[in-house]
């Protein structure tokens, strides 16, 4: 059983960029509801709720291949960008901002997130705060490999390996990118299961992604 990450509000900063928005599994709350109970009463006791509804629902979603060919776009002031025609954005999220703070969510549990600012910023310490948020809440002892390029641009990040919530296999890839004017933060979570679906999915979101300065 996958444990699934929810991705919360977070304080957003315009220096130093931090949020650590993550999808928190109902876990807690599961094993109380099983152990009061018998297995329907949980079952139906969970299912009576929206977050329970969600969770269960969760429990058979099974990870679709990105549809690259019937992609869709987003055209903004700031920035341009395709995503697979069958992931969608988290309209919901209470800090979804259009131009500068949003996400583009696969069928399952594997999603891009975006912080888009218009200052510079300094993309190592940007990077390092994300860092900060997911280690070790999210991964524990994570294996890190650092990257200095995402799409057409050059700018500091790592990738980290793990267990994701100390149970699946994933990734998570933190990226940062500064002009003299705009930056921008675009954060990757995929599992290691899901990783042949949703693979060109983000590589098109990549090589698409164009700031406008």
């Amino acid at each position: 059983m996958r444990e699934q990450i929810r991705r919360v509000p977070g304080e957003r900063f315009r220096q130093r960029p931090v949020r650590s928005d993550k999808k928190t599994g109902l876990i807690v709350g599961v094993l109380v509801a099983f152990f009061v109970g018998n297995v329907t009463g949980f079952v139906l006791g969970v299912y009576s709720t929206k977050a329970g509804k969600e969770f269960i629902d969760d429990l058979v979603t099974t990870e679709a291949p990105a549809d690259i060919v019937n992609h869709k776009e987003i055209s903004r002031a700031g920035f341009s960008l395709k995503y697979p025609g069958n992931w969608k954005m988290d309209t919901t999220d209470e800090e979804y901002d259009a131009d500068h703070s949003f996400s583009i969510d696969s069928p399952g549990d594997c999603f891009t997130m975006f912080i888009i600012f218009d200052i510079d910023t300094a993309p190592s310490e940007n990077v390092e705060a994300q860092i900060e948020s997911f280690v070790p809440s999210l991964l524990k002892n994570p294996a890190r490999t650092p990257f200095t390029k995402w799409g057409r641009y050059a700018g500091h990040g790592v990738d980290l390996k793990g267990r994701l919530l100390g149970i699946n296999k994933g990734s998570v890839r933190v990226f940062s990118h500064s002009s003299e004017s705009r930056s921008f933060v675009v954060i990757e979570l995929y599992y290691d299961e899901d990783h042949a679906n949703v693979q060109p999915g983000f590589r098109l979101i990549e090589n698409s992604f164009r700031l406008v300065r």
